[in-house]
């Protein structure tokens, strides 16, 4: 799923947000904690904490690592600092001056680690305005320790990430997912899965000769699947939105994704910089998170927003709500638990579009097939890929009523009554479903023009659905779900 803005200030808090404190907690990356800062008031005078937990080590290791390069005044310029993280999250390998520069940040980071009996923690003052903390389990601290001291070569390095991004036995899945793409924009992802590189083309790359090891394990295994992309990881209307403002040439999506995400770094920088911050870093179960923050003299805080990722996935859902429906900030009746689900659909009856029967999978294809305007006088020169319209029928499949009979059958009504949570009637997050305004959250059918459908269809977990829940009288909080529909 792209990354979001988990605040949408403009349909929650509103202007009175600009002094507000706010507490934010986030499973998962970084790209969503980016977003969320870069929806706040630019000039926010309020006291922002922000808790950032994530149960795998390396996830881990690249939060404290890039939240020290974009963070740190006495660091590099704000731009300078973005194509920095940029490159550390997305390229597999780095110039000499930027490897040099992680592998000093990691060990200075090392340093101000002070080993505990069951836990690495650290503290590191970030100008005078934000703090990072980070309590780490002792695994963590000995992977980051591994990752500086690796001396595995660039060669062996390459030699793996092809044998996974460009493994011959799986060319079909990558032609399958170009097909949709337009030329010019097949090219460009062509050259960033060949070089490994998110630079924009005919931008040289002679001065990248050195291993990126935060995508590396500290044997040198390349660590993403092969179907890892950048351009999934940040919603493409956006990045179109950026190349038309920058005037960048339409043919190189990856360029224009390149300073996409360098604008949205360099923002997150500059406003972590000069506003009143509080972060804190773990990396454990998500329902013992509470219990840490108890120990760390945190146990009064309570949550504006509480982002869980997919982790319904692994713990349900009625776990999450029960866990952390108490957190919420009752004061704000605007504060809301967020979970997303990538695999609802596959277990429940009549989640998934081509489960309706061949009589409804043709008629979802016909309205499918109608939108694209596919027949008639806009009937294309040759027949379009059977996988373009498989792919998106999920797009045109209300799955509301399934995903219902899913959370029943989990128990959220239970614990929705037992923590004082209902169903909240409009979204104001996030549109309710893939291809409609947030305003149109009950439209039965897409309303975004074929040009919005092209960029957005690219990417099968665009096509979500999304279910919030308001405040009770009793606890005045809010949830929703972020319904994954890939594959649908």
């Amino acid at each position: 799923m792209p990354a979001f803005d988990a605040l949408n200030i403009a349909m929650n808090e509103g202007a009175a947000a600009k002094d507000q404190d706010i507490a934010l907690c986030f499973a998962g990356d970084l790209r969503n904690v980016i977003k969320t800062i870069n929806g706040l008031p630019s000039d926010y005078t309020g006291k922002c904490t922000l808790v950032i937990n994530d149960f795998h080590p390396l996830v881990a290791i690249r939060s404290i690592v890039l939240l020290c390069i974009l963070l740190d005044p006495s660091g590099p310029s704000e731009e300078v600092a973005a194509e920095v993280a940029l490159h550390a999250l997305y390229s597999s390998k780095l110039t000499t001056a930027q490897h040099t520069f992680l592998h000093t940040l990691i060990k200075r980071i090392e340093g101000l680690e002070r080993e505990r009996e069951v836990e690495l923690a650290g503290q590191l003052a970030l100008g005078s305005h934000c703090t990072l903390k980070w309590t780490y389990p002792p695994e963590v601290g000995a992977l980051l320790t591994s990752i500086r001291a690796a001396t595995y070569p660039m060669g062996k390095a390459e030699t793996n990430r092809r044998r996974i991004m460009l493994a011959p036995s799986r060319i079909d899945y990558r032609d399958r997912y170009y097909t949709p793409l337009r030329c010019r924009h097949r090219a460009g992802f062509a050259h960033q899965r060949e070089t490994g590189v998110l630079l924009p083309i005919g931008q040289p790359i002679d001065s990248f000769s050195t291993v990126n090891r935060l995508l590396y394990s500290e044997d040198g295994d390349w660590l993403l699947k092969d179907n890892a992309n950048p351009a999934s990881a940040w919603a493409p209307l956006e990045v179109e939105a950026t190349r038309q403002k920058l005037d960048l040439p339409e043919e190189d999506y990856i360029g224009s994704l390149f300073f996409h995400i360098k604008d949205q770094l360099a923002e997150f920088a500059g406003r972590a910089r000069r506003f009143n911050m509080e972060i804190v870093l773990s990396a454990i179960d998500l329902r013992a998170l509470p219990d840490l923050l108890e120990i760390m003299g945190m146990d009064d805080i309570r949550f504006d927003r509480v982002e869980t990722s997919n982790v319904m996935d692994t713990l349900g859902p009625a776990e999450i709500i029960s866990t952390w429906g108490p957190y919420l900030n009752p004061r704000n009746p605007c504060s809301t638990l967020l979970m997303y689900s990538m695999n609802w659909a596959f277990h429940v009856p009549g989640g998934r579009a081509d489960g309706q029967g061949p009589n409804g999978v043709m008629d979802t294809m016909a309205e499918l097939i109608d939108y694209l305007g596919i027949e008639g006088e806009a009937k294309p020169a040759k027949p379009l890929p059977i996988s373009l319209l498989s792919n998106n029928l999920g797009a045109f499949f209300d799955t509301r009523p399934p995903f219902q009979r899913y959370l029943h059958q989990n128990g959220v009504t239970i614990a929705s009554r037992l923590f004082g949570v209902q169903e909240r009637k409009e979204p104001r997050i996030l549109p309710a479903r893939f291809g409609v305004d947030i305003s149109e959250f009950d439209s039965p059918k897409i309303t975004i023009t074929r040009e919005q459908f092209y960029f957005s269809s690219w990417y099968p977990d665009a096509h979500f659905f999304i279910i919030e829940l308001t405040p009770s009288a009793r606890h005045k909080a809010t949830f929703s779900f972020h319904l994954g529909m890939n594959d649908l």
